[in-house]
């Protein structure tokens, strides 16, 4: 199981060869860990991240055990690195619900929609890897990374309406990270407890961040 230390950046295949154009070995690259990636998260999700092997890996993607460890030196690389990828997908959400919202009360009600579709991918078979994204990133700088990238996108959300479209004493910096205090927050819970509903605790949170916005 990763132990939260910070591990090397993962680093590219050195025996591709040398002869392709730099564009075409970062394609191979990319299709590589990819495909990686995605089988690693699926057997994640049915077996559990201690139980998954990086043999198991390297059988589910039909790869060899060397290559994929000159990508991926370890489990706790494959991890961190799916952990970045979610990060990027919340920080897409957030994205999405400034650029389709009027008002900081509309914005913040569309991501929190979205939030509440996206529950329905969490299964009790995902509470370890979601745990093990959250374990593995803690106190390295991904982690830092991490909550500055989802931080700053909330925060230009919340920017997007001006003052007057946040409430009265408090600044888009403060109700981003009441936000994402929350977001953090409920999903701690679910990961711990196996009565609780992730889908309605995220629509009442939601509900009643969006209720603290001006109604314009």
């Amino acid at each position: 199981m990763p132990n939260g230390n910070k591990v090397p950046e993962p680093t590219a295949n050195p025996n591709l060869s040398e002869d392709r154009t730099p564009s075409r070995v970062d394609r191979r690259v990319q299709e590589f860990r990819s495909r990686v990636l995605e089988t690693a998260e699926t057997l994640f999700a049915e077996r559990g991240v201690e139980a998954t092997k990086i043999a198991d890996i390297c059988e589910a993607a039909d790869v060899a055990k060397r290559t994929l460890c000159n990508h991926f030196p370890t489990k706790a690389h494959i991890v961190q690195s799916l952990s970045r990828e979610a990060v990027s997908r919340f920080v897409a959400l957030v994205d999405d619900a400034r650029e389709n919202g009027r008002t900081n009360r509309e914005r913040l009600r569309l991501l929190f929609d979205r939030l509440v579709d996206r529950t329905h991918e969490f299964k009790p078979v995902h509470r370890e890897s979601v745990g093990a994204f959250f374990q593995v990133a803690h106190g390295t700088s991904d982690a830092t990374e991490g909550e500055v990238r989802l931080s700053a996108a909330l925060h230009a959300l919340l920017e997007a309406g001006g003052p007057e479209d946040l409430p009265p004493g408090a600044s888009a910096e403060t109700f981003a990270e009441l936000v994402l205090g929350a977001i953090y927050s409920t999903t701690l819970e679910w990961i711990h407890r196996d009565d609780y509903d992730l889908e309605t605790r995220t629509a009442e949170i939601g509900a009643f961040l969006v209720s603290l916005l001006p109604d314009r």
